[in-house]
């Protein structure tokens, strides 16, 4: 497993020569290849962020390829990949490049910044890194059969919230509490805000209907799931 040290001192080269190669790009500077000096950074650049942050992998990965199983909406951006491939009939391909670098920087940066300040201890970061794989075991089920991706984001979500009531000392009445109950609970005790306890609502909502006989979900509803618990798990301690 690697440790804090090693983490930080990787993500500070990765760094470091990524705002080299990126200040030459920009500039348009002679660079014997950008192809082969950014795959060799982002081959390193990948496993490292995908150990310490799985929460923002696929946001990293976006910069440099479209991958439509995520998110539709990024179908038409342009990426890194594009101005490598020469991919024709784009503008300012350069240019395009050139802001997903900085991205992708910025998100490594951001790596950096939360290994300083993180109090979560190392049974924390193990929960969450394996609740995240779980709601990628989950969104890969989604095209095969959206019932159990979304039973299964459900369960994760259940999971995540009934940690939340703990830690934050909730009580309930209840020794299991459906997802609802949690939701509405961690509201009254100001854990989670009204915007995101309604989300949290439809989220189990989704999960219901996951579970319950009749009419399955949709696998849009099930992706809503998937993203929404990320999130939850990702942004609410």
């Amino acid at each position: 497993m690697i440790t804090e040290d090693t983490a930080r001192k990787q993500l500070e080269t990765l760094h470091q020569e990524g705002s080299a190669l990126a200040k030459a790009f920009a500039e348009e500077e002679e660079v014997e290849s950008f192809e082969e000096a950014y795959q060799s950074w982002y081959s390193r650049a990948l496993p490292l962020m995908k150990a310490l942050a799985l929460d923002r992998y696929v946001e990293f990965q976006r910069f440099y390829n479209r991958d439509k199983r995520h998110d539709v909406h990024w179908s038409r951006d342009q990426v890194i990949k594009d101005y490598i491939l020469g991919v024709e009939g784009i503008q300012d391909s350069h240019e395009a490049a050139a802001r997903c670098f900085r991205s992708q920087l910025a998100l490594l940066k951001s790596v950096a910044d939360r290994l300083a300040w993180s109090s979560m201890d190392s049974e924390d970061q193990a929960e969450r890194g394996l609740q995240l794989a779980f709601l990628e075991t989950a969104r890969s089920l989604i095209d095969i059969n959206e019932r159990s991706a979304g039973a299964m984001a459900g369960t994760v979500l259940e999971a995540h919230l009934r940690k939340l009531a703990a830690r934050h000392k909730v009580k309930f009445r209840k020794l299991a509490p459906p997802i609802r109950e949690l939701v509405e609970a961690l509201k009254t005790a100001k854990v989670l805000d009204i915007a995101v306890a309604s989300q949290a609502v439809w989220l189990a909502e989704i999960n219901d209907r996951s579970r319950a006989e009749g009419e399955s979900p949709t696998k849009l509803q099930v992706r809503d799931l998937v993203d929404g618990s990320r999130w939850l798990i990702s942004n609410v301690f």
